[in-house]
């Protein structure tokens, strides 16, 4: 008898794996006068910081103190900066960063020649249109007065110098990519070193996290993190729940095609990741929609509003372009969720341990046609294509008696979603076929039912 537990397979090769001028301003009908304005309404105006707060959104991104200095908001994540400027191979994320600790440290001559460099290469980007607006506006001798200046309202509810002030919080109020290091998103259970890539979305700070696999031992998942962005997300925000709702679902998805090389409209920007929404789990609670993406951005704008999509997750088109050079990105794993937790992937937690032995006990009634302890595995909540247990029990029990059920089973990953359930979302190379074949993966969705791992989904990936 062949008894052969779970195969978390290892890596066998553990070691492998100029400032310019500022070009005229593409992206508003608005003269310079009109946008110093609407810059210095950024800064002072308290009804728009009403709006936000009325919205529980950020209220500020600057202060001024006695002296008349402006000191940045939300830096509990800020470093020194060099007053040195960077150059325009830089990224505009990385000069935008720069822009920000220059502010912070009130060294505004430098911040104002970054800009005019961030802008010289990117000048669609509006908010850096905005800072470079108010550092002018600052050394004029006549500042504008922004009290009568109107700003229009966009779609978001919101007008359009709030959506920048939004932005910028945003981009402010979150981790630096060097205190990240060593660690990884806490829904990782495990990750075979046949997924070479992983993506996580923190809808909360507005940010992408796009990490290259480094595992060996796939129970303890090591991640290099190859990119942190700012991204956009739906208009209504997040919770999708049905078709046209404007918001963004939550929970794991894979990618399904990548779509580098197609006929896009323009606001799809340099092309786009397809996610299988609705996935299983989203079908089991009713949720409607499709043709979520990770997408580029349209070609007037750098980037969007944090709130501004139909649902897809939006990256700059520099960003874009580096996820569809990928190879191999068929069935990545995206991760989209209210709020990261990171953590160590040194451990496993006891919770993590009691579904590694629900895992191999379903593969040892498996290999042993044990279909009375296999069964028990199986929820009386399973639903596949809308059928429930009692129809799809015949083909599950028909696999363990085959010869097929003696194969090992190879694990790629294990991903942990919460909600108002504990799931682990399961992948293995299909057990049930004779031949396996590359992308041939089965997969499942266990959850908690009086305190045992189950089984309500299981299907092909």
């Amino acid at each position: 008898m062949n008894d052969r537990p779970l195969q978390y397979k290892q890596d066998p090769n553990p070691g492998s794996q100029g400032q310019g001028s500022l070009r005229p301003i593409a992206w508003a009908v608005l003269t310079l006068v009109g946008l110093v304005a609407l810059a210095s309404l950024w800064f002072f105006s308290g009804s728009a910081r009403q709006s936000l707060q009325a919205a529980q959104q950020p209220s500020g991104l600057f202060s001024t103190s006695q002296t008349g200095v402006w000191n940045l908001q939300f830096d509990a994540y800020a470093s020194s900066p060099s007053s040195k400027l960077l150059p325009s191979s830089a990224t505009a994320e990385e000069m935008m960063e720069h822009v920000y600790a220059l502010l912070r440290a009130s060294d505004r001559s430098t911040a104002l020649a970054q800009t005019q460099i961030l802008l010289a290469r990117h000048p669609n980007f509006q908010l850096a249109h905005l800072l470079h607006a108010e550092l002018l506006n600052e050394q004029s001798s006549k500042p504008i007065d922004p009290k009568s200046i109107e700003s229009k309202e966009t779609f978001s509810g919101l007008n359009r110098y709030d959506e920048l002030l939004l932005e910028s919080n945003r981009r402010l109020n979150r981790p630096q990519a060097s205190t990240l290091q060593g660690l990884i998103p806490r829904n990782i259970v495990s990750l075979s070193p046949q997924n070479p890539y992983f993506i996580a979305v923190d809808t909360s700070k507005s940010r992408l996290y796009w990490f290259e696999n480094k595992t060996i031992d796939p129970l303890k998942p090591e991640l290099k993190l190859l990119l942190e962005t700012y991204v956009s997300v739906g208009l209504k925000g997040t919770g999708k729940s049905r078709e046209g709702d404007a918001r963004t679902p939550l929970g794991v998805y894979f990618v399904n095609k990548n779509l580098k090389n197609q006929i896009l409209p323009d606001k799809y920007g340099a092309g786009a990741l397809t996610l299988n929404y609705p996935n299983a789990l989203d079908l089991m609670r009713g949720q409607t929609g499709s043709g979520i993406w990770l997408h580029g951005t349209p070609s007037d704008q750098y980037s969007r509003a944090p709130l501004a999509t139909d649902g897809c997750v939006v990256l700059s088109n520099p960003d874009m372009d580096r996820l569809l050079r990928l190879k191999d990105v068929e069935k990545m794993p995206v991760l989209i969720t209210d709020k990261l937790e990171w953590v160590s992937s040194e451990r496993l937690t006891y919770e993590r341990e009691a579904f590694k032995k629900a895992l191999d006990q379903w593969v040892r009634d498996r290999q042993t046609s044990n279909l009375d302890g296999l069964k028990k595995t199986y929820s009386k909540q399973f639903q596949r294509d809308g059928k429930g247990l009692s129809d799809w029990w015949p083909e599950i029990e028909s696999a363990a008696q085959s010869g097929a059920s003696k194969n090992s089973v190879q694990m790629q990953s294990i991903i942990e979603w919460k909600d108002e359930q504990d799931y682990m979302v399961v992948n293995v190379a299909n057990p049930n076929n004779s031949r396996l074949k590359r992308n041939q993966n089965l997969r499942m969705y266990w959850t908690k039912s009086s305190g045992n791992w189950q089984i309500v989904y299981e299907g092909p990936a």
